[in-house]
């Protein structure tokens, strides 16, 4: 049983690698000839999330009446990622 899953394990990881090597080419034309747009875009993407968390936290009265508990969460988060990355190299 297992040598079929390794076998199909091995046979989707060379279909990955492959569909990788024929798009890597068209990928970096892509952002050599657009790179304003892709920045703009990417922009967007960051202050629309930023954005769209303010406004769900603004949402919840009980945090929003509480900002000090927002921050707490928040570096508490922080402190947990910072951790986690220690831990993991």
């Amino acid at each position: 049983m297992y040598t079929s899953v390794d076998s199909v394990m091995q046979t989707a990881e060379k279909v990955v690698i492959t569909t990788d090597q024929a798009f890597e080419p068209i990928r970096r034309s892509v952002f050599k000839r657009f790179p304003i747009v892709f920045t703009l875009l990417g922009t967007f993407g960051v202050g629309a999330t930023f954005y769209g968390i303010e406004r769900i936290l603004a949402s919840i009265v009980w945090l929003n009446e509480r900002p000090w508990v927002i921050l707490g969460v928040g570096l508490s988060v922080l402190a947990l990622i910072g951790s986690l990355y220690k831990k993991l190299g």
